[in-house]
């Protein structure tokens, strides 16, 4: 990519979660720009984002997506982002309501309704309810599970006094964790109902919503504490509904998504 050439790119929005989304399909970015996508992800200083979406041609589903942190590192999935790029094809009619994208070469289902956006994913692997390494005594430990990314699981009481940059950073790099996680810290709100606050990795921080971290947190929260399917998951972003099939085959993560503005980068 020449430094001087006009990118166009299009601002996301997904319950809080905001990503610089390009259309790749001219095959523009390799995806080893790692310094690029970290500078136009910082805010204050460029456009500022949780991450940097590419869509790209792809021989088995409507569209690729590929996914890249603030810091500049490919991620595997992220739910959010998942449905902002599938809003995009929508809009942009690279893809029809019902639609099917790949990443990581695992094909995904996407549909949009209205305002809603809905993504399946595969089941929960690694799901493990106690690890044994929660030292407060006001946090409860929830488990671990991999929903495309590892997520650990913390439940607690009103987790909006919670010091989750604080807390999760402990947790983000317990030595535990061989590659890091993101940790969810939990509210049980009622039988349908949970509550999440995120530190994710990556990002290095909190995010007003995850989307991995929602269906980690629900799926966690159905077997540790009875939380029952479908579930409403709040977030500092809006509201996400998270709902599985009884094998948990699949899971399903719906909530709004929208294109905030258009640009162009030098």
């Amino acid at each position: 990519m020449e430094k001087t050439e006009k990118m166009k790119f299009v601002k996301m929005s997904a319950t809080g979660n905001d990503f610089i989304l390009f259309d790749n399909r001219k095959n523009l970015f390799k995806g080893d720009e790692r310094d690029y996508f970290h500078n136009i992800c910082q805010r204050r200083f460029s456009v500022g984002a949780d991450g940097v979406i590419l869509l790209e041609k792809s021989n088995s589903a409507d569209f690729k997506y590929r996914h890249f942190n603030p810091d500049g590192y490919p991620v595997k999935m992220c739910g959010n982002g998942a449905r902002a790029i599938c809003k995009y094809a929508f809009l942009n009619k690279i893809a029809k309501k019902s639609m099917t994208f790949e990443t990581e070469e695992i094909i995904y289902n996407g549909w949009c309704f209205g305002e809603k956006v809905t993504i399946d994913h595969p089941k929960p692997l690694s799901v493990r309810t106690q690890i044994g390494i929660v030292e407060e005594e006001w946090y409860e430990e929830g488990g671990f599970v991999v929903i495309g990314v590892p997520h650990m699981i913390i439940f607690s009481h009103n987790i909006q006094d919670i010091d989750v940059y604080e807390s999760g950073q402990k947790y983000r790099y317990h030595p535990f964790f061989n590659k890091g996680t993101n940790v969810n810290f939990v509210e049980v709100m009622d039988t349908k109902t949970i509550q999440v606050r995120t530190y994710e990795r990556g990002i290095e921080g909190e995010t007003f919503a995850c989307g991995t971290g929602a269906m980690a947190s629900a799926v966690i929260s159905h077997i540790s504490k009875g939380i029952k399917t479908p579930v409403t998951v709040l977030t500092r972003g809006g509201e996400l509904m998270v709902k599985w099939d009884k094998a948990y085959s699949r899971l399903y993560l719906t909530g709004g998504a929208d294109l905030i503005f258009e640009g162009q980068f030098k």
